[in-house]
């Protein structure tokens, strides 16, 4: 009888997740409440908060379905170990970044991203679910490594940016949130396209603002 109710559970909590998912990719997820979900689910809203208590609950619930893969670790570490220029790593990440958005908007549109961008703009709110979350997200290693491959080159010198390292982050997040939310709506083979353009951009900007002149860039 406990393995037929952990099923019950287990088929029911998905269920109301793909409603989640639905209606994240209807209406920004700062907008999405439990009734939106209650009502996509099609169940009475008793049904639902037995699962849920709330939106939050929802929330890390669609983040612990993009755990830390293997491949993604495996790929980005070996990127960043690698004994070639900086600025090399610097290209390898940024495609290789482009290419893990582009799967995750084909698999679940701009979910994953709106969520660790509204946990990130809100400490306090990630504070609540942090401990609900299993595993680091895919998104939050990227985030993570990048972060501290760019903090080595900068206190190196390596990279010797022409504006602050503050707004230097805050251009890249923001540029990166545009391009995902923006592409979530277009048809998959339009967005890859687009991101892969957007992308090289992105890269080209960063090799002025890091590098400059001081420095043999690669094409």
């Amino acid at each position: 009888m406990p393995r037929v109710n952990e099923e019950h559970t287990k088929k029911k909590r998905a269920e109301i997740l793909q409603a989640a998912k639905r209606v994240c990719n209807q209406k920004p997820i700062y907008d999405v409440a439990m009734r939106d979900v209650v009502i996509e689910s099609g169940m009475s809203q008793g049904g639902v908060y037995k699962y849920f208590s709330n939106i939050d609950d929802v929330f890390a619930g669609l983040l612990n379905e993009e755990s830390l893969s293997h491949q993604v670790k495996q790929r980005i570490d070996s990127i960043l170990l690698d004994h070639t220029d900086p600025i090399v790593k610097l290209e390898g990440v940024m495609m290789y970044l482009a290419e893990y958005i582009e799967n995750l908007l084909t698999r679940s549109g701009s979910i994953f991203y709106q969520l660790m961008s509204l946990y990130s703009q809100n400490p306090e709110r990630y504070e609540k679910v942090k401990d609900q979350i299993h595993e680091v997200s895919n998104l939050e290693y990227l985030h993570v490594k990048f972060s501290q491959f760019l903090g080595e080159q900068l206190e190196k010198k390596v990279f010797v940016p022409s504006i602050p390292k503050d707004e230097l982050v805050t251009f890249i997040e923001t540029y990166m949130s545009g391009v995902v939310n923006n592409m979530a709506t277009l048809p998959s083979q339009a967005a890859i396209e687009i991101i892969h353009q957007k992308m090289k951009i992105l890269l080209r900007i960063l090799k002025q603002l890091l590098v400059g002149h001081t420095h043999k860039t690669t094409e």
